[in-house]
């Protein structure tokens, strides 16, 4: 079964990095968002729907991408058997996101190693995976930016429940997600795991191993059920 990943707000596939040498026995399709086009949720759904093929697959939506996961396993696509949110929401994420329309962008801020450790990948991250991070922070056009952050800052819960069997991993210490925000995910999910993980945000760049074990027996447990 294929395991087709969804990246969060920078829309490549390069955070994917650090997870895939523990999926080397999975067959892994790292996607990536539409950089061209609308930035709106029904857009970039609209554009990411062909991509997924037909043949048996579990669909992993990371951060900004877990609402876009969610709105494609409603569409029914042929093949899907489930979905994994990661560090992800189905609502506004924080707070502060309804002024960033009137704030900086924070770009600048978030090329300091400190400010990165504190908001995105914990203490313990590797200078590889700050550099990694860096670069996707300064790669990302600023116009492209505001507008998959003006997506956030208007997200709302959805009116229509998932039924798929779904896997939630749930950092900790996630500080840009609010608990709430992570929590709307149970409120919307019928059939929905839930593993809480020590971590910050990026918490399959920073606690790798232990997501792509979890990632192995979810999507196990999917190939023995029926389809």
């Amino acid at each position: 079964m294929r395991l087709l990943l969804l990246p969060g707000l920078n829309g490549s596939n390069r955070l994917f990095v650090p997870l895939l040498p523990w999926l080397d026995d999975v067959q892994v399709v790292p996607l990536q968002l539409p950089c061209q086009g609308p930035q709106d949720s029904d857009s970039l759904v609209t554009a990411l729907l062909p991509q997924l093929g037909d043949s048996p697959f579990v669909l992993l939506g990371e951060s900004f991408s877990g609402h876009l996961a969610y709105q494609l396993a409603l569409r029914q696509p042929p093949g899907l058997r489930g979905v994994i949110f990661a560090a992800a929401f189905l609502r506004r994420p924080h707070p502060l996101l309804a002024l960033s329309r009137y704030l900086p962008l924070p770009k600048r801020l978030l090329s300091h190693d400190q400010l990165l450790q504190l908001f995105c990948v914990g203490r313990n991250a590797s200078p590889a995976l700050l550099a990694l991070l860096r670069e996707e922070i300064h790669q990302l056009p600023d116009p492209l930016l505001r507008a998959r952050l003006h997506n956030l800052a208007h997200l709302q819960e959805p009116n229509q429940p998932l039924a798929v069997p779904a896997l939630h991993l749930w950092p900790q210490q996630d500080r840009l997600v609010s608990r709430n925000a992570a929590a709307s995910l149970s409120r919307h999910c019928s059939d929905l795991r839930q593993i809480a993980l020590e971590g910050p945000h990026f918490i399959l760049q920073s606690r790798a191993e232990a997501c792509a074990q979890a990632i192995k027996e979810f999507a196990a447990e999917l190939d023995t059920s029926p389809a």
